[in-house]
């Protein structure tokens, strides 16, 4: 077998790979069960923050990065499209992301932007470089954010992130939490997952 056929067979697996991966959805929990997730009480204080993430991180980390792991149309995960109210098989627009202090990966960000059109009001976003989508949403007027749902799952479920970061055990419990925002009746699906780095940075 030629290296070429090798190396075709490798991308595809790895494609499938990643298909795979993208189907798979977090059972999200409601505020009121967060405790049934068993959070320390630091990794709780995280979750409940209602202030900007970016902006409690950047008190930490002064010289916190952007790092977009993936930014393009795409079928959301079933458990975001249903909380979009969208079809299974209806594609919106995902970025994937890193917030990085000192090249050490604090927090997997994931926004999910359907109908991603010029009349819609997110469409500036699609521009958003390395810039954080906290630092435009909390700049922002007139909209309207949802109680948080909570998750807890191994880091291998993200998509995009198990290849992106280089810990030992992939199947590190990883706690996120989820908020819905609306601007003139359109939504806007922010999760953000905290990583060990963020802890042992604290401890």
């Amino acid at each position: 077998m030629t290296n070429t056929r090798i190396a075709k067979i490798k991308a595809l697996l790895k494609q499938k790979a990643q298909h795979i991966s993208h189907a798979k959805s977090a059972f999200w929990k409601p505020a009121s069960l967060l405790q049934r997730l068993q959070p320390t009480p630091e990794i709780a204080d995280w979750l409940k923050t209602k202030q900007s993430l970016t902006a409690r991180i950047r008190q930490l980390c002064p010289n916190m990065k952007v790092i977009v792991l993936s930014e393009k149309m795409e079928r959301p995960l079933l458990d975001e499209a249903k909380a979009l109210g969208l079809p299974f098989d209806d594609n919106a627009w995902v970025r994937c992301v890193l917030l990085q202090c000192n090249q050490h990966s604090w927090v997997y960000a994931r926004t999910v932007i359907p109908n991603l059109d010029m009349d819609n009001p997110w469409h500036q976003l699609q521009h958003l470089g390395d810039k954080p989508l906290g630092e435009v949403l909390f700049e922002q007027s007139n909209i309207e954010r949802s109680n948080f749902e909570f998750c807890s799952q191994p880091i291998s479920e993200w998509p995009y992130l198990a290849e992106n970061v280089n810990y030992p055990n992939l199947q590190w419990r990883s706690f996120g939490r989820r908020s819905l925002f609306t601007k003139q009746q359109n939504p806007l699906l922010l999760t953000e997952v905290f990583l060990p780095a963020l802890f042992e940075k604290q401890k």
